[in-house]
């Protein structure tokens, strides 16, 4: 299977992220000393899509903010981190005296709660990430698609981690392996594959691949992750939560 991915309106939406990343820098600034607060509302929704650790500190710190209408952004925002550590602070604040405030807090409590509290379906353990390209992506990069990638999992209802802390499947709970490749492409695309092998037998089961194309790398492996991973779930049969 290959999905080509249009990144056009996902990188206009998710700023790209690193250690110190400028851009992350100025969505907390926005989030925390815009004057209007329709723009920190915005921040506080862009701060959502990145699924950074680094977003969680000045969201959560936003959920003081004296405007309702930020307070709502923020707690609608903060699980679409895929944060756990959200669950604090949200529940800090749910007594929010505003309506609708209050009810976007309530509604992210129970969300993340949701999500702590459910039985994994699936045992999906990922491989170190090959990159034969030449020259090679890079360390950084590799590191970025492989720990997104376990996150995505465990985010959707996978028991996930890299492949050297996979423990033998649960009873009844199906297991397995993928094995991860990045690569360049012709035009300056980027093609994420994974092949999928059964755990802990190593039966081959298939490969996936999604390409992009139109912005960095490591803003495409952003964007090509959760791609991969519904594809991966929908060719090889996981129960997986979108």
């Amino acid at each position: 299977m290959l999905r080509t991915v249009a990144l056009g309106a996902v990188l206009l939406g998710a700023p790209v992220l690193a250690d110190g990343d400028p851009r992350i820098a100025f969505l907390a600034r926005q989030l925390g000393t815009a004057t209007d607060p329709r723009a920190r509302a915005q921040a506080a929704l862009t701060l959502g899509t990145t699924e950074t650790p680094e977003a969680l500190a000045p969201l959560c710190g936003a959920l003081a903010d004296p405007v309702p209408l930020v307070r709502a952004a923020v707690a609608r925002s903060l699980p679409e981190l895929h944060e756990l550590g959200a669950l604090d602070c949200l529940a800090a604040h749910a007594t929010d005296p505003a309506p609708d405030a209050q009810g976007e807090i309530r509604r992210a409590l129970a969300l993340l709660r949701k999500v702590t509290e459910r039985s994994p379906t699936v045992d999906v353990w990922v491989d170190p990430v090959r990159d034969p390209s030449s020259p090679p992506l890079g360390e950084t990069l590799r590191g970025e698609a492989r720990t997104r990638l376990v996150k995505r999992l465990s985010w959707s209802g996978a028991r996930s981690d890299a492949v050297e802390a996979a423990r033998k499947p649960s009873r009844g709970t199906p297991a397995y392996l993928l094995q991860p490749t990045v690569l360049r492409a012709d035009g300056g695309s980027l093609v994420l594959a994974a092949v999928c092998l059964t755990w802990p037998s190593k039966q081959i089961l298939g490969e996936v691949r999604v390409k992009a194309s139109g912005g960095a790398p490591m803003d495409l492996i952003r964007a090509l992750v959760p791609r991969l991973v519904q594809d991966a779930a929908s060719t090889f049969e996981w129960e997986l939560t979108p």
